[in-house]
């Protein structure tokens, strides 16, 4: 039952039914009519309300489902196009070391007429070159690896201009070349050897 002093307030908004003297059936049936007001609204409400958070939610889901759809595409697409320049990269690189190495540098360079110096300077110079460009092959491959490529780059410059300063200045390229060559047979070390033995493990774990 609804509290008195509740009645008497409403009784104060909502004037008494026709026909009805009851002040608690008045109101129970003023509570009733809004109740019955209020279902009626919601009828026309409710529908239009769930069509609209079903399609919310199904263009949500569908806008999710094609942005990862085109996020795989993409990476599919950049994956199919890295992975030939990671390899040409590597290629190129390993080709790098084999003309940086002393043994083809002297092939190449060493003439008969140059003396000492001048074939330092030929040499270095055909390294530093070579470097340069390759410099964009960095993108591909890692940075331990292109840390190796630097070293060994630094290795053979210096390789060169260690043995030449031990020559005398009457010194003929033949005397470097054949120094250097024996410098290494007493290190018994070849640096751009182990550079491509690193490069062909690394390029194993992408494509092997």
């Amino acid at each position: 039952m609804l509290p008195t002093y509740y009645i008497h307030r409403t009784a104060l908004v909502f004037p008494m039914l026709p026909g009805i003297k009851s002040p608690y059936l008045c109101v129970l049936i003023i509570i009733m009519d809004t109740l019955q007001t209020i279902l009626d609204i919601l009828k026309y409400i409710l529908p239009s309300v769930v069509v609209f958070f079903t399609a919310y939610y199904l263009l949500k889901n569908q806008s999710e489902e094609n942005l990862e759809k085109i996020r795989i595409e993409m990476r599919s697409k950049n994956q199919q196009t890295i992975s030939p320049l990671k390899l040409q990269a590597y290629e190129r690189l390993v080709l790098f070391l084999e003309r940086i190495s002393p043994q083809q540098l002297i092939l190449t360079h060493n003439q008969p007429n140059l003396n000492c110096y001048t074939l330092q300077h030929t040499m270095t110079q055909a390294v530093q070159q070579e470097f340069n460009y390759n410099l964009s092959q960095q993108i591909y491959i890692s940075n331990q690896a292109w840390t190796v490529i630097k070293v060994v780059k630094e290795q053979v410059i210096d390789l060169i201009n260690r043995t030449a300063a031990t020559q005398p200045e009457t010194a003929t390229a033949t005397d470097l070349s054949r120094a250097i060559i024996e410098q290494l047979m007493r290190t018994g070390e070849q640096p751009t050897e182990k550079a491509i033995q690193f490069l062909k493990a690394e390029i194993g774990l992408y494509f092997g």
